[in-house]
């Protein structure tokens, strides 16, 4: 199982902040997504277990998984 977080306006789109995915083999951004009813271009910034990662990781059974979409600055 994946547990994810979601942030900001991808919690909006998702309606719902937390998640859990059962998966039996790794998974991609572009998988989450659709499972949970968004577009993975929302996403700007991944991490897992804590870590920054790239978009284009992959996540496996037992991850932590945070998703924020683009962040503007001003």
């Amino acid at each position: 199982m994946i547990e994810v977080e979601l942030n900001l306006t991808i919690a909006e789109l998702a309606g719902r902040k937390h998640a859990r995915i059962d998966v039996d083999s790794a998974v991609n951004l572009k998988q989450i997504a659709a499972e949970l009813g968004f577009a993975e271009s929302h996403v700007g910034i991944l991490l897992i277990n804590k870590k920054w990662a790239s978009l284009d990781s992959v996540m496996r059974d037992g991850d932590f998984v945070q998703l924020y979409p683009h962040l503007e600055g001003g």
